[in-house]
């Protein structure tokens, strides 16, 4: 996601407490977010990944468009898997908001486990401390220490994308390690150092 959030919305919104915006001031959070109503998008969902995943502490995923067109997100949903079934759970998933886009090579940060919460957008100061970036929430968690997978739901219910987290790889909230792709969008996840919202580093 290449947007840095705007000063001016940080200082008439508190989006933790608030997420109402007057629809001036939505619209320029949208566009700074990645998420556009007017962009042409007829991206590849292919081309999207599951980038960077962090699943202990302040648990948040990243998505990233490695196709050279944006990928309008309107409707789609991220989910996690049902532990009975096997199958994306989709009472718990987390719907995007009409009019989200991802940019081609643009990463979009997704906070988890925000109980009782709508998607947003947020703006970077009810995201994660230090991150430039805007993020949206979803109320599913992942599990660390047995690992799962989650899954890009097309408006359709298709699944898109997914990866399973690598309970292996045995992270802890302090070491301020993720489990990511190296270089973006390609392989399977391995340790990295956390980078949300950013291109992909190694430990």
């Amino acid at each position: 996601m290449k947007a840095t959030l705007m000063n001016d919305l940080e200082r008439h919104q508190d989006a933790r407490t608030n997420p109402c915006l007057p629809a001036l001031f939505l619209a320029a959070l949208l566009a700074t977010t990645g998420c556009s109503s007017d962009a042409k998008t007829n991206g590849d969902p292919s081309t999207t990944s599951f980038n960077e995943i962090n699943a202990a502490g302040d648990e948040w995923l990243e998505l990233y468009n490695g196709g050279e067109k944006p990928l309008d997100l309107s409707l789609y949903s991220l989910a996690d898997t049902d532990k009975d079934t096997g199958m994306p759970r989709t009472a718990k998933a987390m719907r995007f908001p009409p009019g989200t886009t991802l940019d081609a090579g643009g990463f979009l940060l997704v906070l988890l486990n925000k109980k009782d919460s709508t998607p947003g957008p947020y703006a970077a100061s009810a995201c994660l401390p230090g991150v430039a970036a805007g993020c949206l929430y979803a109320l599913f968690s992942i599990s660390e220490s047995r690992g799962e997978a989650i899954h890009l739901l097309d408006p359709d219910g298709k699944d898109e994308a997914s990866v399973n987290y690598p309970a292996d790889l045995a992270l802890t909230a302090d070491s301020g390690l993720t489990a990511c792709r190296l270089p973006d969008g390609h392989g399977d996840l391995t340790t990295c150092t956390a980078t949300p919202g950013s291109p992909n580093a190694a430990p």
